[in-house]
């Protein structure tokens, strides 16, 4: 016992050094460690918000292309009541322009980039706020545009189910992607005093316009403020 408390007594600075020295080694290897583990994440974080990105600008393109295929739709539901409601004179150029009436436009769109995420856990994202927004374009702001597309497209298939039996020679004619295409009335001076029928152009006109300025104007305001939230992001981390 004496020899191991003398042998201590001498050597004591070294068994003092070799721990020094082995706590930093533990600690050095336990920060290489964190570090490439936040490397790894960040990386896996940049990819996730890079398709967020790109999703959300194709996204947009979509939004854009579908709101000047809604005001081509109103100006020709405008058009359409004015020659209803003050005697105009149809010819044959119009039913071009007719067929813009009932458009079944769908917002097509993607979502995988962010259910990736939600798979691997929202908690990637470093930044609460990019987080919170992009929950709130996707989970909120999409589901909710959505639900009123689902709306308007039940009107829209209603009119061509219903309505344009009987006044037209058919209806869904859109023969391109761009819906050209022809709507022909079978009776256009018989429209003049149809009350059902300029009743639902005026509604489905009215709801064509909130659709616009409302849903649509809003989804696009959000889509923009996203993608340019990630582009500040991006710069950030990269």
């Amino acid at each position: 016992m004496k020899r191991i408390i003398s042998a201590l007594k001498e050597k004591w600075p070294e068994y003092i050094l070799e721990i020094i020295v082995l706590v930093i080694g533990i600690f050095i290897a336990f920060e290489l460690n964190n570090y490439g583990e936040n490397q790894k994440r960040q990386k896996e974080e940049i990819e996730i918000l890079k398709g967020c990105r790109a999703e959300l600008q194709t996204d947009l393109k979509d939004i854009n292309l579908n709101i000047n295929d809604f005001k081509k739709s109103l100006f020709a539901l405008e058009t359409f009541i004015d020659l209803l409601e003050n005697d105009g004179q149809y010819h044959d150029s119009l039913a071009a322009l007719f067929n813009y009436t009932l458009l079944p436009i769908h917002f097509v769109h993607s979502s995988s980039a962010f259910e990736t995420l939600k798979s691997k856990g929202l908690d990637i994202i470093s930044n609460p706020d990019i987080r919170t927004n992009l929950v709130k374009v996707y989970d909120s702001q999409y589901d909710f545009f959505l639900q009123a597309e689902s709306e308007e497209l039940d009107e829209v298939h209603y009119g061509l189910r219903h309505i344009l039996p009987g006044r037209f020679e058919s209806g869904f004619n859109f023969p391109k992607s761009n819906f050209e295409g022809e709507l022909i009335p079978l009776n256009f001076e018989a429209l003049k005093s149809d009350i059902e029928f300029l009743y639902f152009l005026k509604t489905h006109r009215n709801r064509t316009q909130s659709y616009l300025d409302y849903f649509y104007a809003n989804l696009k305001k959000d889509v923009e403020r996203m993608i340019s939230d990630l582009d500040t992001e991006l710069k950030r981390l990269e």
